[in-house]
């Protein structure tokens, strides 16, 4: 770098110094216009606040015993890592510390005894992850913790547990919504939780990105423990919400799964907001709790394949049938369904997914012709259309034959009968006949009447 230049960012930096003494808080200095080109330790003291501020690092002569510091600003800390006990072993007097606007990541030790003194710390805008466990321990004082904007995901309540602190600040960070984080909701006085001053504006981090953590923690304890009142697996899959002026306003969505624990009837208990269950595998062949227990009212996609149901013409008419959105009837004992009453569900346009294959289905003129119109008419729907079959039996010429591919000659007239001898055959041909002998008689007495000029017999007759 040319002397000139040197020479003009060390003004620009030093004008900036002095201006930054008229500012009211330490956090606007790091974020203020400075000369980012400074790949060196630039600091400025301020002797009459006793106010050091410092860019890209601490220079050597401040890095000795400094009694006169009492407010100490680093911005733009060069390393990913920040060594207290290092860095600050020579400020014996220093009650307020900021780093700030820098890409540290880590504390690798705990703030010395010689910084016993410090009351407020503030470490914002920054990307550390972690904190060593015993980071406060040797501060007496300390009344304000400011940890806003970083990129801890975890928190352990240990570290922060300082009898004298006040004031919690943890808000911008990336906190991660598990069991692990219920300490947040302890509300006794003197807990850490009861510190934290922006509870409200904590957010979790993925996979219920944005969303307010205390509602989120608070649904995920209470699952955990409703979870425990069955045989199932719980989780918690989405959370919708967002953060109001006043309020944080979630909605979660809960999956329960139940599958190969051998039950033989849908479970009594569900807990609150399960919206997908999944029964796969049990011996479960009433469905009738859908309609009749408050439990299901959530409830959006059933899985209940590879179970016993042979029929589900309890659900017709049900509110369950009408907002379900997923629905897996394959591998059960069905035979039948009512066909008009799914269509009407099919076409109000909740209903997403249906499966039905697998399946003994009836194959005959009464029940196939409109289970086969459903079947050709939403097949975005049924979504194993190709395993809908007729039932596998050995007498049967449809046997396992796709039920959308079958004719209705197939369907409705069984190949054993003679089309020669079938009653509705034999009276078609009599009524033909009648027909032809009609009109031949008309003919022929049309014929005769131009030639003799005689009438027939029976108009004669006729009075």
């Amino acid at each position: 770098m040319g002397i000139t230049r040197r020479i003009l960012l060390f003004a620009l930096f030093h004008a900036y110094a002095r201006s930054s003494r008229g500012f009211s808080k330490e956090s606007d200095i790091c974020y203020w216009h400075h000369p980012h080109a400074i790949d060196y330790p630039e600091c400025d003291f301020a002797e009459s606040r006793q106010r050091l501020v410092c860019f890209n690092g601490l220079q050597d002569e401040w890095k000795v015993k400094n009694e006169s510091v009492q407010v100490l600003v680093l911005c733009e800390w060069p390393d990913t890592t920040f060594d207290p006990q290092e860095v600050l072993r020579g400020f014996t007097r220093l009650r307020k510390l900021m780093l700030a606007n820098s890409n540290l990541t880590r504390l690798t030790t705990a703030f010395p005894i010689e910084a016993g003194l410090l009351e407020k710390i503030n470490v914002t805008g920054t990307k550390l992850r972690a904190l060593p466990k015993d980071a406060f321990s040797n501060l007496q004082v300390l009344r304000i913790l400011d940890l806003r904007n970083n990129a801890l995901e975890e928190i352990d309540v240990t570290t922060l547990d300082v009898p004298t602190l006040k004031h919690l600040h943890l808000a911008g960070n990336p906190l991660r919504c598990t069991e692990d984080t219920a300490w947040i909701l302890d509300s006794d006085e003197g807990s850490v939780a009861s510190r934290v001053v922006d509870r409200d504006k904590l957010l979790c981090t993925a996979p219920y990105d944005g969303r307010p953590l205390v509602p989120v923690v608070e649904i995920i304890v209470a699952l955990r423990k409703e979870c425990k009142r069955t045989i199932c697996d719980c989780e918690l899959v989405y959370v919708v919400g967002r953060v109001g002026k006043l309020t944080a306003q979630v909605i979660a969505f809960t999956s329960v799964n139940c599958s190969n624990r051998g039950l033989t009837e849908m479970p009594g208990f569900l807990p609150a907001n399960t919206t997908t269950l999944r029964l796969t595998g049990n011996k479960i062949a009433d469905l009738t709790p859908l309609t009749t227990n408050p439990v299901y009212e959530s409830v959006l996609d059933l899985y209940i394949d590879d179970n016993l149901v042979e029929s589900i013409v309890r659900l017709e008419g049900s509110d369950w049938l009408d907002r379900f959105r997923l629905l897996n009837l394959r591998g059960n004992k069905l035979t039948d369904l009512p066909t008009y009453a799914l269509e009407n569900v099919l076409r109000n346009g909740n209903a997403a997914s249906l499966y039905l294959g697998n399946n003994s289905w009836t194959c005959d003129c009464h029940f196939t012709p409109s289970f086969q119109v459903l079947l050709i008419r939403y097949p975005h729907l049924v979504k194993d259309i190709n395993d809908v079959r007729c039932a596998a039996e050995s007498d049967n010429d449809n046997a396992n034959k796709q039920i959308r591919d079958l004719t209705r000659t197939e369907i409705c007239i069984s190949p054993d009968e003679d089309s020669w001898l079938h009653p509705l055959d034999v009276l078609n041909v009599i009524l033909a006949s009648l027909i032809f002998l009609v009109l031949g008689k008309l003919l022929y007495d049309y014929w005769s009447f131009k030639k003799t000029g005689k009438l027939p017999w029976i108009v004669t007759k006729i009075p």
